[in-house]
């Protein structure tokens, strides 16, 4: 642009000199006329050059302005390409997802399938546990038929249901797979329109896109596949799981129907036993309110001539009412009791105890010996008292001193009528 610039500038000068020199023309020579024009020629010349220059600058601004726009659409086309390719990305990444949940999906199928067949090991081995248990009762087992007709219906109908629930839970799985088929149609359908489209722009980007469609469509057909062995395992399963379970609530009705009647045989063994027990209980004290019994000394004494007589050997001591420590027996419960005492004499010695209630005396027992041989006397005595609760009962001496003991001889029992 300079040097069009400084062109057109000479050219002005040129053309004024050449005013200038027609106006005074009068006066120059031929000589100089002919460099005029010789100058003239070369201007034509330039004048030309420039001209030419200046069309081939418009034209070359011209392709530079239509090489920009070719630029700009080519970013335009290699933008909508790529959002396009990114579109394409996050659908296969979507497919993947999907495929994915599938898989995921079938896998949980499988646990259920397992803890399906785990319960029913279970099931299996809660019958036998079942028979075995009746084959032990077989002979007290009692129940009401119209009972059992509600029981077993009842479990009729909670099997059923069971059954209706996974029968829902089936079909919702294949309602859910053939709309995830179709929607999966749908998307590649919309899918080719775009790559018909981008074909229009690039033929490169379109080569590239067929090969992604294919494996796009060679992935939808796997999980075309996949979803179709899902199918028919769902199938498959369903028919054994009905089969098993079929098989399993006549195998239940018939041994619940013997596990009745042998329960009816039962409960009328125990309304036997009831009725038993009911009459044994009548006739006998109850077992929290006995109370009874029985000491004895653990040595010989033969010097022993006062107060309390204490058998510090318990032998049985239902309630304990009675302490070895003190000897004395203290009623738990008001009621008639009875107590025996036994003294046995040491020697030629005599003894005389008395029983004891609350400080007053009751009955008396002695071992007297009258000679001088030694005679090892015995003094039992029996004695029935009605006794309030916390009344105190012991044996004390009376006379006598000592007494003897070669096992469980000298001894002190009560208990309650």
């Amino acid at each position: 642009m300079r040097f069009v610039c400084m062109l057109a500038i000479f050219l002005r000068f040129a053309r004024a000199d050449t005013i200038s020199s027609l106006t005074d023309g009068e006066n120059k020579t031929s000589t100089s006329l002919e460099f005029k024009d010789k100058e003239w020629n070369d201007l034509s010349i330039l004048r030309q050059m420039v001209n030419q220059e200046t069309v081939i600058r418009l034209a070359l601004v011209k392709n530079v302005h239509a090489l920009f726009s070719d630029v700009n659409l080519m970013k335009k086309s290699i933008t909508a390409s790529e959002t396009t390719i990114s579109r394409l990305q996050q659908t296969f990444e979507a497919l993947n997802t999907l495929v994915y949940s599938l898989q995921k999906e079938n896998s949980e199928l499988k646990n259920s399938s397992i803890i399906s067949q785990t319960r029913m090991i279970e099931f299996e081995t809660r019958i036998q546990t079942l028979n075995e248990s009746v084959s032990f009762l077989h002979d007290k087992i009692n129940v009401n038929q119209m009972e059992s007709d509600e029981k077993r219906q009842e479990m009729f109908n909670k099997t059923n249901s069971v059954i209706a629930d996974m029968k829902i839970v089936l079909r919702y799985l294949s309602v859910t797979l053939f709309d995830f088929k179709e929607h999966t149609d749908l998307e590649t359908e919309s899918r080719d329109k775009k790559y018909e489209k981008l074909k229009h722009h690039f033929n490169s980007s379109v080569n590239e896109l067929k090969t992604e469609t294919f494996k796009t469509k060679s992935g939808l057909s796997n999980i075309t596949a996949q979803i179709q062995s899902v199918e028919d395992s769902q199938t498959e399963m369903k028919g054994e799981l009905t089969e098993t379970l079929n098989r399993t609530v006549t195998k239940f009705e018939t041994q619940f129907q013997t596990s009745e009647y042998e329960r009816l045989k039962l409960s009328s063994t125990v309304s036997s036993l009831e009725v038993a027990q009911m009459n044994m209980s009548k006739s006998r004290c109850d077992v929290s309110t006995r109370i009874g019994f029985t000491a004895t000394i653990s040595s010989t004494s033969t010097t022993w001539n006062s107060g309390t007589l204490v058998f510090d050997v318990v032998i049985t001591n239902v309630g304990n009412g009675y302490n070895p420590s003190t000897g004395v027996f203290t009623a738990p419960t008001a009621g008639e009791y009875v107590f025996f005492v036994n003294v046995q004499s040491f020697g030629t010695q005599s003894i005389y105890v008395d029983v004891v209630l609350n400080g007053v005396t009751k009955v008396r027992t002695m071992a007297y010996n009258g000679g001088s041989s030694e005679y090892y006397e015995a003094g039992p005595n029996l004695v029935v008292l009605t006794l309030q609760k916390g009344d105190r009962v012991w044996v004390k001496r009376h006379s006598g001193q000592g007494f003897y003991i070669s096992g469980p001889i000298t001894t002190f029992s009560g208990f309650r009528l």
